[in-house]
């Protein structure tokens, strides 16, 4: 069973959109990006519109991003598939897909121009145990020697395999973001996970990414992005949000052709 009432958020007045519209943006306290040293970033892809918009809020924030995926050859067949977009949406007048074609074709120069100096991009996977390709949690808070951590995580359902580092984090990491998936087929995974975080975390946000599916059951979606705060960055009396969720003008759909979903936590 899955225990939906525990991801009710608290209230916080300080909300923000950091990244692109639709898929790739997340919602986070702003104070509490402003109190970060660092970003520990998971899983990219061909999008970092979140962490370029982290650094120019923070820009004296160290930034390390792991992706084994993301590669040089991954990022020319992106270009070539952007640039076939753009005959195709030009023919279809979709304008919205075409400007996203139109910006994939200059992945690779905006790759090459974000990072650098003290923003790095790590080809590897974030996993339970380090090997060559792979790479702990721990292991990658140890490389950016930093305290106030804030973590993006989106790792396609590996975050059920290393969320083991994060537990008792005092302030070294401050703030998280993370995409859970399937959270019906690991449900039990899902809940000792949130209840082991919730001992050192407030929830102050959450999405439903209306790419997944709903689960019949609860009438709630089995992919869903939280936002945790730790409880040592939040003062004064605690109370729960009494927000609709998606959060108006602030929320948008990860599809953007399809409506968002409508968080119910009864």
């Amino acid at each position: 069973m899955l225990d939906i009432e525990r991801l009710k958020p608290i209230h916080v007045t300080d909300l923000i959109r950091v990244g692109r519209d639709n898929d790739g943006g997340y919602i986070i306290p702003k104070s509490i990006m402003l109190k970060s040293k660092s970003l520990l970033s998971y899983g990219i892809n061909k999008d970092w519109s979140f962490e370029k918009d982290f650094n120019s809020i923070n820009p004296k924030s160290k930034v390390h991003c792991y992706d084994h995926t993301l590669t040089f050859f991954s990022l020319i067949v992106y270009t070539f598939k952007s640039f076939l977009g753009i005959i195709f949406r030009s023919l279809t007048l979709d304008k919205k897909r075409l400007i996203h074609s139109l910006n994939g074709i200059k992945i690779i120069s905006d790759y090459f121009s974000f990072f650098k100096n003290n923003i790095y991009h790590y080809k590897n996977r974030v996993w339970h145990n380090n090997d060559k390709k792979s790479v702990t949690i721990k292991e990658t808070i140890k490389k950016i020697n930093s305290d106030n951590i804030f973590i993006k995580m989106d790792i396609e359902g590996a975050e059920y395999k290393v969320f083991n580092s994060l537990f008792n984090p005092g302030n070294s990491i401050i703030g998280m973001a993370v995409e859970f998936h399937d959270i019906d087929k690991n449900s039990k995974n899902f809940n000792e996970i949130i209840n082991e975080i919730l001992k050192y975390y407030h929830i102050v946000h959450i999405h439903g990414n209306n790419y997944s599916n709903i689960i019949p059951k609860y009438n709630f979606p089995n992919t869903v992005e939280i936002t945790f705060a730790n409880k040592l960055m939040i003062k004064g009396k605690i109370k729960m949000s009494e927000k609709d969720y998606p959060i108006k003008n602030l929320d948008q759909p990860n599809r953007f052709s399809k409506k968002d979903y409508r968080l119910n936590f009864n």
